[in-house]
């Protein structure tokens, strides 16, 4: 059967039309609904959006409960800018399989940007907890970017060291473990953290950044200009060169 929806597939991305398959016989509703809904998908990675709506439009129009689909359809509307028909497809997907984890955590991720703390860190606790949650670590990395953005330092630090003990060279988790540290006032695991991070050969702008920070809490200045170095070198004209020139300026870092 996959085989076949692969095949499909790529016959339906070269003709560039979704319907060819409308009146093949055998093809059930639920088989139709998951094509679209991979079809739409691929769109997205595309950023071709309107002909990704389409797609999902087709898929829920078969299914309209279907959970996966209103997933896809979730992420879309926040693609789009539509936030008010983002949030009802989050609550159909979840409401049609509360064990739609990937759902549960992408409506965490959503209500946490929006500002709502509790709700969002409701769905990564209740995804944490599932017990058919393959990868509790990704609900434990969101429930701590949500706690962090709350306020609550110490939750955040609990949970990015919770996910450092499955995905201990996981660079993002890794500068999170380093940020809160650092904003607890932890300098020294803050440092430990990035030179982790860097060891994995992922140097961002925001962790050159923090760095400097870093150091300069720990009264090497001579290590936070080789880092400001580091970020001038490899980010020019980034939105963190701007914050180093004012950080540095008091130690002539031209």
């Amino acid at each position: 059967m996959m085989q076949r929806l692969g095949a499909l597939m790529l016959a339906l991305t070269i003709a560039g039309c979704a319907p060819l398959w409308e009146d093949e016989p055998g093809w059930e509703a639920s088989q139709r609904v998951e094509l679209y809904t991979r079809l739409g998908l691929e769109y997205m990675a595309q950023n071709r959006l309107a002909s990704a709506l389409e797609a999902m439009n087709d898929a829920l129009a078969i299914a309209p409960d279907d959970s996966t689909a209103n997933h896809a359809m979730a992420l879309l509307k926040l693609r789009l800018g539509e936030t008010a028909d983002a949030d009802a497809h989050f609550r159909q997907a979840l409401l049609s399989n509360s064990g739609n984890v990937g759902a549960r955590n992408d409506y965490g991720s959503y209500l946490c940007d929006k500002g709502n703390w509790a709700d969002g860190v409701y769905q990564f606790r209740k995804a944490r907890e599932d017990p058919f949650n393959t990868q509790p670590y990704v609900s434990q990395y969101g429930l701590g970017v949500c706690l962090m953005k709350s306020g609550d330092l110490t939750g955040a630090r609990d949970q990015f060291r919770a996910a450092l003990l499955v995905e201990p060279e996981n660079p993002t988790v890794l500068y999170q473990s380093a940020l809160v540290s650092y904003r607890l006032g932890e300098y020294m695991p803050a440092r430990a953290f990035l030179e982790r991070m860097f060891g994995t050969g992922s140097a961002s702008a925001e962790g050159l950044l923090l760095a400097v920070y870093t150091e300069r809490k720990l009264g090497v200045d001579d290590l936070a200009t080789e880092y400001a170095a580091k970020l001038r070198g490899s980010y020019p004209g980034s939105e963190q060169i701007r914050q180093l020139d004012g950080l540095m300026s008091d130690i002539g870092d031209d």
